[in-house]
């Protein structure tokens, strides 16, 4: 599958906006890009190992709520990450 990265994330991905990973639901992939990429690990996820809920998680544009990553995903399914950007 492909991860699309956008924003902020992009620097933990060596600014690689699409990203080809491994697995067969959006939850494995999702641990092989943060295998592929360690420092993302500590942005995308909690100490539980769950997507923190400031990112909203997509897969082929419907987007997923966090009981359903474990959804399959193959080869020609794309997940997208957008994470929420607060400000004053």
């Amino acid at each position: 599958m492909t991860v699309k990265v956008r924003g902020i994330l992009m620097r933990f991905t060596d600014y690689q906006s699409e990203v080809t990973v491994g697995g067969d639901t959006v939850r494995a992939g999702l641990m092989d890009l943060c295998d592929k990429f360690p420092g993302l690990s500590d942005v995308l996820l909690d100490r539980t190992g769950e997507v923190r809920p400031t990112h909203l998680l997509a897969l082929n544009g419907d987007t997923l709520t966090p009981d359903q990553l474990d959804s399959p995903a193959g080869d020609d399914d794309r997940v997208d990450i957008v994470t929420a950007i607060s400000g004053g």
